[in-house]
């Protein structure tokens, strides 16, 4: 493998195209959903970093993650705030007043103010509502698992963020080779041209054609150094790490064979999908919630205890009470029948946006796999057309140090064969988009790559 060095100068370029053969087998122990691990250590200036390693740096730092994290935090107090009604409720208070009498007191004029105080404490708990309050906690448990399948949703979108990032600077590192190797080249292509020229066997023409052709190929390995700081900084983001240092990149963009048939991975898409777990636990809140205010009509029977003192300063009074309650709704203008209406009408709403993802998802599965299979032949194709190009150069370097070719000619193959080899490279990327798609598009993202079986043409 190659390692691709970032802003600490240029990668060499080399590549290995290899097959595997990938065992649906091994993909449903990996779909687990976002798990807890050991605190992974801060990249250090000039490390090689693997994208297994990326990808942990992503986990730990990246801050879609984290508000995910807080979501499943607070949905769980949100369980323990719907349970506290299985509690008493115990309450306590004190007051005090400062009282000037008005008039007169049994026809004896009195107006002397005095102190008047009182104390309590009362306890209320509810014995039965008729099933209110477990909905409440059944729907906050359900509400649980959807903010789980959430973070499970949002880990696997900043991984697949990532693996773009990080499958985009592989590209532009051997694009930048590319353009090194081509700046060379024209150089050699101005020497010779102003030893023509000197020799008097060529006219000017070819030393300011080949002077034009080194200035575009420097222009172009200007944008492509560009490209690749650009391509760091949105790794960096992808990462949670905008201020990382400089680090190198091990080079894994070699084609692979992806053997997972596609109504395999649909099917796998449907079942594992976390945003679409995430949408059905959502709908199943939903339907909860039309149960829930069906109860609103249901009697609620609680007791209630209370002990207090109470009087002024010199003659407080103790007292307490006991009681039970049962508390029947009757009438309230017809507020029970509107929350159902709602709470059906926004069951209906997650049931049409369930079929809406799943046709999404459908669709998503479709197009990566008609991507990979373009950019596979699109690899083959690529392939041949660099030797081609590459033949093509070399014959018309020849006629040109023979001094029967034009500059034109020189120009023209060596253009041809910078774009054969970026088209190279973009197809490795592609490919391994399209893999990365279906990885995300199965579920299957946020466990890293798909375990597979590497077989060697």
């Amino acid at each position: 493998m190659t390692i691709i060095p970032l802003m600490a100068g240029l990668c060499c370029f080399s590549f290995s195209f290899s097959h595997s053969t990938l065992w649906a087998e091994a993909l449903v122990p990996a779909i687990t959903g976002t798990q807890e691990t050991a605190p992974v250590p801060m990249i250090k200036s000039g490390e090689t970093l693997t994208l297994a390693r990326a990808l942990a740096i992503t986990r730990q730092n990246q801050p879609a993650i984290m508000a995910a994290q807080g979501n499943v935090s607070a949905s769980q107090s949100r369980i323990g705030q719907a349970k506290s009604s299985y509690y008493p409720q115990v309450t306590g208070a004190a007051n005090y007043d400062r009282i000037s009498p008005e008039g007169n007191i049994y026809g004896i004029a009195d107006d002397k103010s005095y102190d008047r105080v009182s104390t309590g404490i009362n306890a209320n708990q509810l014995l039965y509502d008729f099933g209110k309050t477990s909905a409440k906690v059944d729907i906050q448990k359900t509400n649980l698992d959807s903010a789980r399948a959430d973070l499970n949703a949002a880990n696997d979108l900043a991984v697949y963020k990532t693996k773009t990032a990080y499958y985009d600077i592989l590209k532009i590192s051997r694009n930048t080779e590319v353009a090194k190797e081509t700046v060379k080249q024209f150089e050699h292509h101005l020497e010779q041209a102003k030893g023509f020229y000197a020799a008097g066997v060529k006219p000017k023409y070819d030393v300011t054609k080949a002077e034009v052709d080194l200035s575009r190929a420097r222009l172009t390995q200007i944008q492509v150094n560009n490209n690749l700081r650009l391509a760091q900084v949105t790794l960096n983001n992808a990462m949670g790490l905008p201020d990382a240092p400089d680090y190198r990149l091990e080079d894994t963009l070699d084609s692979t064979t992806f053997g997972l048939p596609f109504e395999q991975a649909l099917g796998m898409a449907m079942e594992h999908r976390p945003d679409l777990k995430s949408l059905l636990l959502k709908k199943q809140a939903a339907q909860q919630s039309v149960e829930l205010a069906r109860k609103s009509d249901y009697p609620t029977l609680s007791g209630n205890a209370g002990a207090g003192y109470s009087g002024d300063t010199t003659t407080l009074d103790e007292g307490w009470n006991a009681g039970i309650a049962l508390t029947v709704p009757i009438f309230n203008g017809y507020l029970t029948r509107h929350q159902i209406g709602e709470a059906q009408a926004n069951a209906g709403i997650m049931a049409a946006n369930v079929t809406a993802l799943q046709q999404t998802i459908h669709k998503d599965v479709q197009q990566a796999y008609l991507n990979l299979s373009e950019a596979s032949e699109r690899i083959t194709t690529t392939r041949l057309a660099i030797t081609q190009a590459e033949e093509n150069s070399r014959i018309a370097s020849g006629r040109y140090s023979a001094g029967v070719g034009s500059p034109v000619e020189v120009t023209d193959a060596d253009t041809l064969l910078l774009q054969a080899k970026a088209d190279y490279n973009q197809a490795l990327y592609d490919y391994r988009i399209a893999q990365t798609g279906i990885e995300q598009s199965i579920g299957m993202a946020g466990n890293g790559d798909i375990p597979q079986q590497t077989n060697t043409p």
